[in-house]
């Protein structure tokens, strides 16, 4: 009885919301502000939103990612929280398990928003049934190729692992500074490491825990390191880059594959239009038969001084016109399932790979272990950076990492 009034008692907050005069200074720091993808599609969200509703004011305070995530847990453990918190597949579970976000389900039913219609990673942003965070965009992992280098590499896109290292080193060419792929290669970002090679490890069926258990030596995530070593070692990659540089060489046609989001192809668009034209998707050719994907959740922090107000912009967020929006300015698949047109693929045929990929793909954050999420990607990119860089043999950093996971998890119990 007491659930049932509390729904209604959401749903009737939503509405009053909606219908009485208000005013609401909805605080939402963020880095996704600044986002490639995304950022534009937010800044439309946020203009229709305020012209709806005139006395409302979104404020959106650029945070750079750098600090964003201690910045933002700090302000919610201290009780300070935003009125719109941002989450990646491992820091939603986190929150979710200590209690420190607000249920949406209310605001879901008046609304008129079925549950049943988010993408399948959604569920990361729900326990016991109750949803306590909306995903915005997921960008599940296919490989991106650029159509015109391979024809003058006189290669074809890969069909298997064999294949892809063969056209890897095909389409190096070191006289123009071109590259055959691109994957994390420089120290000090971790969170990005994992990220950047979780690709490699999922799509040879691999990856640092399942079922919550370390997996880190298993046979198919030590194949997947050798491939990561090797293509570092045969600089196949460029090496010592950030992660925004070589993105900015797959654009502008100096690399031939990049496994990533989506999103990138926005990226590409906005680069170089030739580039472009010939770009190209296909799923990831490796053995595992699987991709990963990294799901972009919104909530609303337990403490939050706006939480209506703030559940009007998410609830409007996931609109109809607006996941159509997400998928058209910011090139990413939007948090519901049939939400594009056919026109959308007819105009985006390189999308198709991404919308299988959406449906089938495995969250990126520690399988069964999420919660634990940033302290587990600690551990292993420590590990993959003394593979790269101290000369440790996958193998060995295979070992390594399953011995440190172990005794990791195992204070936790």
């Amino acid at each position: 009885m007491k659930s049932v009034i509390r729904r209604g008692a959401l749903a009737l907050a939503i509405a009053l919301w909606s219908s009485a005069s208000h005013a609401a200074e909805i605080q939402w720091p963020s880095f996704l502000w600044n986002d490639p993808g995304l950022a534009p599609a937010l800044k439309d969200l946020k203009t229709t939103f305020e012209q709806e509703n005139p006395q409302d004011h979104i404020n959106n305070v650029l945070i750079p990612v750098s600090t964003f995530w201690d910045k933002q847990f700090a302000d919610v453990r201290s009780g300070n929280p935003a009125d719109i918190g941002t989450f990646y597949d491992p820091d939603v579970r986190a929150y979710i398990e200590q209690g420190l976000l607000e249920p949406l389900d209310g605001y879901l039913s008046a609304a008129g928003i079925d549950r049943t219609s988010f993408v399948p990673t959604a569920s990361l942003g729900q326990k016991d049934g109750h949803v306590y965070a909306i995903p915005v965009v997921v960008n599940a992992r296919a490989l991106f190729y650029n159509e015109k280098l391979f024809r003058d590499a006189g290669v074809q896109p890969p069909k298997d692992a064999d294949t892809f290292l063969q056209a890897a080193k095909a389409l190096r060419r070191p006289q123009v500074q071109q590259f055959g792929f691109a994957t994390a290669s420089k120290p000090g970002n971790a969170n990005l490491m994992f990220i950047e090679v979780s690709p490699l490890m999922v799509g040879f069926g691999g990856g640092f825990f399942k079922e919550g258990r370390p997996n880190a030596n298993a046979p198919e995530t030590i194949a997947a390191l050798r491939l990561y070593k090797e293509l570092f070692d045969q600089n196949l990659i460029p090496r010592g880059v950030e992660t925004g540089s070589y993105r900015d060489m797959f654009a502008h046609g100096k690399i031939g594959m990049y496994a990533s989001g989506a999103f990138m192809a926005g990226v590409v668009e906005a680069a170089d239009k030739d580039v472009y034209k010939d770009l190209r998707a296909m799923p990831l050719p490796f053995p595992g038969g699987q991709t990963m994907s990294i799901t972009v959740f919104l909530g609303i922090p337990k403490g939050a001084k706006n939480k209506d107000a703030a559940a009007a912009v998410l609830m409007r967020l996931l609109k109809d016109d607006f996941q159509l929006k997400i998928a058209q300015i910011g090139k990413a698949h939007p948090g519901r399932v049939n939400m594009l047109p056919d026109t959308f693929f007819d105009q985006n045929p390189w999308f198709k790979a991404f919308q299988q990929a959406t449906l089938t793909a495995r969250s990126y954050a520690p399988e069964g272990a999420e919660q634990y999420g940033p302290e587990i990607i600690k551990v292993v990119s420590e590990g993959l950076e003394a593979m790269l860089f101290q000369g440790v043999s996958p193998e060995e950093t295979a070992n390594d990492l399953q011995q440190k996971l172990t005794e990791f998890i195992a204070t936790k119990k």
